[in-house]
């Protein structure tokens, strides 16, 4: 890939290359996707090797209530005869 830039889009745009000011504003925009991609694999990077805590990657876990009272009466205990 060809390294071009926004001057290049209109020095071939003003001499009506339509095919080169095409081929550099796809570069320019390649440029600017590889970029910000490069900055987000960071972060999530950072985000997953530095101890970040869950709730900052929104990955917090759900509360769990305790058994009932009712549950734990109604559960007989190994070795009795209830039938």
């Amino acid at each position: 890939m060809s390294d071009y830039t926004p001057e290049d889009i209109v020095k071939y745009s003003l001499s009506g290359d339509g095919a080169r000011a095409k081929e550099a504003i796809q570069g320019v925009l390649a440029g600017k996707v590889m970029d910000s991609l490069e900055a987000k694999k960071a972060e999530v990077a950072q985000a997953m090797f530095n101890g970040v805590s869950d709730g900052a990657m929104g990955l917090d876990k759900p509360e769990v209530a305790g058994p009932s009272p009712r549950t734990e009466t109604d559960i007989p205990k190994t070795g009795t005869t209830e039938a």
